[in-house]
């Protein structure tokens, strides 16, 4: 399990990967395996199979514009997503120059889905963690054009509580509100 903690990720490029391996982690712990007790066998296998899958260093070149010249127009495209397993979103970026079209993904963020939470709640905690993200991103992009904003999410049950106007439980009801906090994301 060391292998989890050694992971150094500030962009959260390496979210897919360490998702899985928090996933077997879960499933470890829920299997109520006292202290020094042997870990089920097929548990075992599987994070051996996850741990030999990983790279011992990955580097990526994040150029936000790949031309030294004017940028005419930036986007930033948040999606979110989720499964039973697991919620993530990611953002990515569309610049606009004179020598051409940059298209890149910037930063991602996924987390082990919550059990007690329906599909279109976590659906939900997608949207808001990918606002969050979107907005963390062009607050760091100073020096850039302002950038036009979207989101993206598939769920239109989601969809319809953060465009509706319906009194929303607690739950839902936070999160729309941050959301909506965020008018320039379209």
């Amino acid at each position: 399990m060391a292998k989890l903690a050694k992971v150094y990720d500030p962009l959260g490029l390496a979210s897919p990967s360490v998702l899985q391996g928090k996933q077997i982690f879960r499933e470890i712990c829920d299997a109520k395996v006292s202290w020094d007790s042997p870990i089920p066998e097929n548990l075992r296998t599987q994070f051996q199979r996850w741990e030999e899958s990983l790279r011992a260093e990955v580097t990526t070149s994040r150029p936000i514009a790949s031309y030294r010249e004017a940028i005419y127009s930036l986007e930033l495209h948040a999606f979110g997503d989720a499964s039973t397993h697991g919620v993530g979103a990611a953002v990515y970026s569309v610049v606009r120059q004179r020598g051409g079209i940059t298209q890149t993904l910037v930063t991602g963020k996924a987390r082990l889905a919550k059990k007690d939470l329906t599909t279109p709640r976590l659906e939900l905690v997608t949207a808001h963690m990918a606002a969050n993200l979107v907005i963390n991103m062009k607050n760091g992009l100073k020096d850039l054009p302002e950038p036009t904003i979207y989101g993206w999410l598939d769920s239109t049950v989601a969809l319809h509580w953060i465009l509706g106007n319906g009194q929303y439980r607690q739950f839902v009801a936070n999160r729309v509100c941050k959301i909506r906090e965020h008018p320039e994301i379209l």
